[in-house]
């Protein structure tokens, strides 16, 4: 007998729990609990200040002071392609902040950002800061990868969390769609 917190504990129940915890660890699938609220193409047309398409040429994460807690930022300088929404004309640069990155051992997660990868092209939906730095509209469901195909077709940010209410989405409406019907899409949208 174990004694455990003030109980007594077989080592067949102890054994047993812990072979129970092996199996679930080991066999087990992972379970993904993040779950946010859709956006509708209007909503993420309208919020944000630029939809451009734009590549990821450099990043760099850090720690700031966020909510009066220490968070960690990843800054990402992107090469602007094309603007998809006509506007304010862009910089042919411009850096974008994500929550989330890696400093030394340090790793910080935050789920539903969408990760920018190095000479990988997206439409971006972004909003600029008060602090002059760019955000994602809908964090995750403001980036759609292009695939490298003829038609380049919008991919769904690998990184979105599972959507409330995702029949009636932007991520519907855009997710697999060539980028001329997509950039059609938003265009009459703004118009409205």
């Amino acid at each position: 007998m174990t004694e455990t917190g003030g109980r007594k504990i077989s080592r067949r129940a102890w054994f047993g729990g812990l072979g129970c915890a092996l199996t679930t660890g080991l066999w087990g699938e992972r379970a993904e609990a993040t779950v946010a609220r859709s956006l509708s193409l209007e909503g993420l047309v309208r919020g944000a200040s630029q939809v451009v398409i734009v590549t990821a040429l450099s990043s760099e994460s850090r720690f700031v002071e966020l909510g009066r807690r220490r968070r960690i930022v990843t800054d990402t300088r992107v090469r602007v392609a094309e603007q998809v929404l006509p506007g304010r004309a862009p910089s042919s640069e411009l850096l974008v902040r994500t929550l989330g990155g890696s400093v030394g051992d340090l790793a910080e997660v935050v789920h539903g950002q969408p990760r920018l990868s190095s000479d990988e092209a997206c439409v971006a939906f972004l909003r600029e800061g008060p602090d002059g730095l760019h955000y994602f509209q809908g964090m995750a469901q403001g980036h759609y990868p292009l695939n490298g195909g003829a038609e380049r077709l919008l991919l769904q940010s690998p990184d979105l969390p599972t959507l409330l209410g995702y029949d009636t989405s932007a991520v519907k409406q855009l997710a697999g769609s060539p980028l001329r019907t997509a950039r059609e899409r938003i265009l009459a949208v703004a118009r409205k």
